[in-house]
């Protein structure tokens, strides 16, 4: 079902504020309503609303605004938030960003800026409505390394694009390793590292020149190509970004290291799914068990967080126990294990889908549809495989 578009701004301020006139008129000119409302009023003025946009004054104490924003950004993760205030230091653009702003402007208010706001803005939702739906982002990381997680994210967002048709970006936050344009045999001219310091240009215009298309018609945002670059990029840039390729992709996959950086934890608290990849054994049940644990406590919505199962060797583990010690109910997913598939794939730089069938890329297609609620038979997938990798309703995965 597509989306409605939104017919008004909300301007949040401390008090009385001199911005009120401005809003209005700048607000008139794109067809918008302004709604204002006080700090204290924000909760009953947000009630089931949707707003095109919604401005925040900071006022004299940026802490209590920041709060403020960070509360509205956690009720309204998909709208654009406006940060404004009469100190434009750097430290408190940062904190803004980081607490969900998508954008930064200084008091006291020029019509100049506010339109040039206006103006992104909508160009955004104008393609997030053109897709029927906002962007979702899906973040996978793995409980310990060598599991396959970046097969596993390379795999999925081709095989999104494919069985969609929709536009999908694939960022690489692997910082250290970079191995996804090796997966793809890629060679960009551009990577993560642009966005280290891009904080007064960051826009859709920007983050798209950092992309560089595959032949899969998926696109790429790139790790550094040398390794010092990588501790250029901190969690404000990709909190930053994220939402920009949010507006601009149906699907953006983001592959991560096994290290929790400032960039992946980004990816974390922005995601609207986290695929945590596990394997059951007792290292690899114990490992996944703090990562969940970590997980839980950096969502305020523990539901999303989905466990796939990597299906590495036999064990005296049973897979119920490792579920509630885990603490899931069940496994989105039993990820087959396929060493020479995956290895033939990733040496000659393609997908997997590319390549001649096998057990893994079929259980990754059963996911892309899973995860794109779209049936198996529109797309060829075998019933079989469906009954064998994704159960059904609340059917406990040791069944699987």
């Amino acid at each position: 079902m597509a989306m409605k578009r939104a017919t008004s701004i909300l301007w949040v301020t401390p008090g009385q504020t001199d911005s009120r006139n401005l809003v209005i008129a700048v607000a008139h000119e794109f067809k918008l309503e302004a709604r204002f409302c006080t700090h204290d009023e924000v909760s009953t003025a947000l009630g089931n609303q949707q707003y095109g946009l919604v401005g925040i004054e900071l006022g004299v104490d940026p802490q209590k605004g920041i709060a403020l924003l960070k509360e509205v950004h956690r009720r309204l993760p998909h709208s654009p938030i406006l940060a404004a205030s009469g100190d434009p230091s750097v430290g408190l653009i940062r904190s803004a960003l980081e607490a969900g702003a998508s954008d930064f402007i200084t008091l006291p208010l020029a019509a100049p800026e506010l339109h040039r706001v206006l103006i992104k803005f909508t160009q955004l939702e104008r393609r997030t409505l053109g897709s029927g739906e906002p962007g979702e982002v899906i973040t996978l990381c793995g409980a310990r390394g060598g599991l396959g997680v970046t097969t596993l994210a390379v795999n999925l967002a081709v095989r999104l694009h494919a069985l969609t048709h929709s536009p999908v970006a694939l960022v690489d936050l692997d910082l250290q390793r970079g191995d996804v344009t090796a997966f793809l045999d890629m060679t960009p001219m551009e990577s993560v590292a642009a966005l280290a310091g891009a904080r007064d240009k960051l826009d859709e215009v920007f983050v798209r020149g950092t992309l560089t298309r595959h032949s899969s018609g998926v696109l790429v945002l790139a790790a550094p190509p040398h390794v010092e670059e990588a501790e250029l990029v901190g969690h404000e840039d990709l909190a930053a970004a994220i939402p920009l390729l949010r507006a601009q992709f149906r699907y953006t996959v983001i592959d991560t290291s096994r290290t929790i950086t400032g960039p992946v934890l980004a990816a974390l608290e922005q995601a609207d799914r986290i695929l945590l990849l596990s394997e059951i054994s007792v290292p690899g049940v114990r490992a996944a068990r703090r990562l969940h644990e970590l997980l839980a406590r950096i969502s305020p919505d523990p539901g999303r967080i989905e466990l796939l199962i990597s299906d590495v060797h036999p064990s005296p583990v049973k897979m119920a126990d490792a579920l509630r010690a885990i603490g899931k109910d069940q496994a989105l997913l039993v990820v087959p294990r396929d060493e020479a598939q995956a290895s033939a794939a990733a040496n000659a730089g393609v997908p997997l889908n590319g390549a001649s069938p096998s057990p893994l890329a079929d259980a990754i297609a059963a996911l892309a549809a899973k995860l794109a609620g779209m049936p198996a038979e529109a797309h060829g997938l075998r019933r079989s495989l469906l009954q064998r990798f994704l159960p059904r309703g609340r059917r406990s995965t040791a069944e699987v």
